[in-house]
This record gives C-alpha cells, structure tokens and sequence, in this order.
C-alpha cells in the first residue's frame, strides 16, 4: 500500500492510501466525523488523478451518470454506513461513516472518474 501525507494552511492533514483496487482518504485519529480540507495547492488533485491513472489502466475521467458513479456518497462495508464528499468554497468536505475509523472517504475507479472530471471542471488542473 501506498501512503501520502498532504497539510493544509490550517495544519489539518489528511492521508491518502492507495492499494490495487480502490483510494482512501483517512484522518490522523479517529473521532472525527465532519472534515474540511482547503485546497491551497491542486498538489492532492494532482496526485489522486496520477495515482488513478497508476492503477486503473482504463482510467479516464467523465460526467456522473448514475448513482453509483456519483462521488457524494460511498457505503463502507467496515462500519455499514455511508460516507460523504462534497467540494465548496475551495475545500473538500468529508463525513466519515464513523467515529470509530479513520476512514473519510474510498474512491473507486468509477468515482474517482467523476471526482476528477469535476475537479477538472472546477479547479484549474
């Protein structure tokens, strides 16, 4: 597994985990469940769309089409409770499915495709 720490201007991190089949974005502790992430730098875009496209041979980003391809939310088997993303005023929003992970969010080839394509369309990358 791989593992990237990005900071933000606030000093809040977050920890990207990338295996052979999906991309997690975790916190230090758990406890947390509402995270905001400011995108001072497009570093972490950059780095989630690189490592998508490492792992995912076929990756290509593209419009959400159907729920299941919709980033907003995620189920996580682990805690048997969904999780949260939204991107406002130049931060990433997370709602961790529990306080008792570090998990924020999982992205899956068909998500991370939404993801970026709106990061794309959003942000200048």
């Amino acid at each position: 597994m791989k593992e990237r720490v990005f900071e933000d201007r606030h000093g809040r991190k977050v920890i990207v985990r990338v295996n052979k089949s999906n991309i997690q974005i975790h916190t230090e502790e758990k406890k947390i469940i509402d995270y905001r992430f400011y995108l001072d730098s497009n570093e972490i875009l950059y780095y989630l769309k690189e490592q998508a496209t490492r792992i995912w041979k076929s990756f290509h980003p593209k419009e959400a089409d159907s729920l299941g391809s919709d980033y907003f939310e995620f189920y996580d088997r682990g805690t048997d409770t969904n999780g949260y993303l939204e991107f406002h005023d130049e931060a990433l929003i997370f709602e961790s499915p529990s306080e008792e992970t570090t998990l924020l969010y999982q992205f899956n080839k068909r998500r991370m495709e939404s993801f970026i394509y709106d990061m794309e369309s959003w942000v200048n990358l």
